[in-house]
């Protein structure tokens, strides 16, 4: 047989079709052009990698009813890749925030698909707008990233048989497989790095196959290089193993203003069916690995549980940045919004531009965060849970002189559901309902007491943390995890309120102090025992971390066979950082490894497909 450069003739490679079939495009050539067109079989073995991203990463759209009711020409509910869109909505109202992030009035912006109806949902956004063009965050020209996802070649137009063929581009199949669902400024460069190195770990056929270059950065590098607390460098044989594999990157968005639970339940089915597609299509799929970013890992987790009936089907987890036990910066958030970012603007002007508009969409207040987010389970389940510990919130004098601290026992009786009287109560419930919803009639996105209003944001809470306390000890048993640990990304480990003025000795019991004011900002006006008033400021993170998830009380107590703890990048851009990648594929290639080992011995196309 002729071998590629011999006789002119022509290899090829088979691909990944848009229906997630393999196949191959062949030209046809004049009858006097002799040269043999040899194609290269694939592997029969085929395993997805997964991207979960975290809260506030997956982009949503609004109802046909709730984007008529806002008086919006499209129905964009969430794109921060939109930064345009994104900048014009940091003037909006607590109001217009609540009704635009409305959990019950929104659903995933997937590429031309819905999840709910085309009678509720509009896949496109309005009839002027293509879905190619409403997900460009995908840009058109992305180009071929894996010999997986390439752009179909365009038949001559002049070919009789021109018009029978559809061809798409490399954006197009990617869009398809959900990368244009996530906030791809952030989560783009990981993506396609597992698309593109991953499917090219060997090259050459039979005794002459070796490891590509590719991976030369990263075989026979100690894991300590990256932040690994142990484990041995990759090596050749474990690429040669688990190399005659194809692993398609794919990306799910979820409803983050939703339980995780919740989304667990409606993810799960998805997930099954990707599975079920491959092995239909003629490979052997066993099963999906996980990676995620943030909430997402609490997504992922809740897809353990017993009753999303998928736990079989997922054969390891790599966790970015998970707040494994929730963050105190939860609490802070609703109590004062969102914090400003600590990059250089100069040297990171961009990233700073997307901080901005995020910080601003979502609220840099009190009142524009408890808008949303207090009627958002999604967001309460990221508040410390029991497994966080006791005492994380501190009350003290002008000098750091403890005078109390917070929870004892139990943060949902102590501080999470108390009412306005309590000071360091976590919802003001004036700051619940601004678009008034309660008094709204249904047809105007109106809602009864169950579900808006101070007792069901209560209700909400306490399921949340039923939810946050049901998966703590879920973790997968090949689970690899990475957390920045970065002192210029500080993070909330416990949460200090401290007087800044006035005459704490006469004050009395602090938890006896009452209610004045509050600026939504993080500056109180309580009065004490005897009437003075004292001024009470929120205090800067102090513990080294990621910027939102403190390391000792939440992101070391994931349980990992490694744990990589790391430096150089903050929550939201994890993924951006060469270290944390680097951890990513490390786990996939640890985790693809430690799978059934009779599976990786049988020769592709010679066995029972497993169901």
């Amino acid at each position: 047989m002729a071998v590629q450069g011999e006789e002119e003739d022509a290899w090829l490679d088979f691909s990944l079709g848009m229906g997630g079939f393999a196949d191959v495009a062949v030209v046809t050539t004049p009858v006097a052009d002799k040269r043999k067109v040899h194609v290269r079989v694939p592997p029969g073995k085929l395993i997805p990698i997964v991207f979960l991203p975290g809260i506030m990463g997956s982009n949503l759209r609004m109802s046909r009813d709730r984007q008529k009711l806002t008086d919006r020409s499209d129905n964009r509910s969430w794109r921060p890749d939109d930064k345009g869109d994104a900048l014009a909505r940091t003037t909006a109202s607590p109001a217009e925030r609540q009704m635009r992030l409305d959990p019950d009035a929104v659903e995933v912006d997937r590429y031309k698909v819905t999840d709910n109806g085309a009678k509720n949902f509009d896949a496109t956004g309005d009839k002027t707008v293509s879905s190619d063009k409403r997900h460009d965050n995908v840009p058109d020209n992305l180009g071929n990233i894996s010999k997986l996802l390439v752009s179909d070649p365009i038949a001559d137009p002049k070919h009789p048989l021109a018009s029978n063929r559809q061809s798409f581009t490399a954006a197009q199949k990617a869009r398809a497989r959900g990368w244009s669902e996530v906030m791809f400024g952030s989560y783009g460069e990981i993506i396609q790095r597992m698309e593109r190195e991953l499917n090219d770990m060997l090259q050459g056929e039979g005794a002459k196959v070796k490891v590509s270059p590719t991976w030369s950065a990263l075989v026979g590098r100690e894991p300590s290089s990256f932040g690994g607390q142990g484990g041995a460098p990759l090596t050749e044989p474990d690429l040669k193993k688990i190399g005659d594999c194809w692993y398609p990157v794919h990306a799910f968005g979820y409803n983050w203003l939703k339980s995780n639970g919740e989304e667990a339940k409606a993810l799960a089915p998805k997930l099954d069916e990707l599975v079920r597609t491959y092995n239909e299509n003629g490979f052997n799929c066993p099963g999906v690995i996980l990676v995620t970013h943030s909430m997402g890992g609490i997504l992922a987790r809740a897809l353990l549980r017993p009753e999303s009936k998928l736990k079989s089907k997922v054969l390891g987890i790599v966790h970015g940045v998970m707040p494994a036990t929730g963050a105190a910066a939860a609490y802070k958030r609703l109590r004062a919004g969102f914090e400003d970012s600590s990059k250089s603007f100069w040297k990171h002007p961009i990233d700073n531009l997307s901080d901005y508009a995020t910080k601003n969409v979502l609220g840099s207040n009190g009142p524009e965060v408890t808008a949303v987010l207090a009627n958002a389970q999604g967001g309460l389940e990221l508040l410390p849970a029991a497994a966080y510990g006791t005492q994380w919130m501190q009350v003290q004098d002008q000098n750091g002189k403890v005078l109390a601290r917070l929870p004892q026992s139990d943060a949902v009786n102590e501080i999470y559901t108390l009412g306005p009287e309590r000071w360091w109560r976590l919802i003001n419930p004036a700051w619940i309902d601004p678009a008034g919803q309660a008094r709204m009639p249904p047809k105007s996105g109106g809602k009864t007491k169950e579900q808006i209003g101070p007792e069901a944001t209560m209700r909400r809470t306490i399921n949340a943390m039923k939810f946050a306390n049901a998966i703590q000890d879920t973790f997968h048993e090949h689970t690899y995890a990475h957390y920045g640990s970065d002192p210029e990304q500080r993070a909330w480990n416990d949460l200090v309120w401290r007087v800044i003025d006035g005459d704490v000795a006469a004050a009395g019991d602090p938890l006896a102090w009452t209610p004045v004011g509050d600026n939504g900002t993080g500056t109180l006006r309580l009065k004490g025992a005897h009437g003075g008033v004292l001024q009470l400021r929120l205090q800067p993170p102090d513990t080294a971390a990621d910027g939102t998830v403190p390391v000792q009380r939440s992101a070391e107590k994931v349980r990992a066979r490694i744990r990589f703890i790391q430096t150089g990048y903050d929550h939201q851009g994890s993924y951006k950082n060469g270290g944390a990648n680097a951890a990513t594929l490390y786990g996939i290639v640890r985790i693809a490894n430690a799978y059934d080992p009779a599976w990786w011995a049988n020769k592709d196309w010679d066995y029972p497909r497993k169901e």
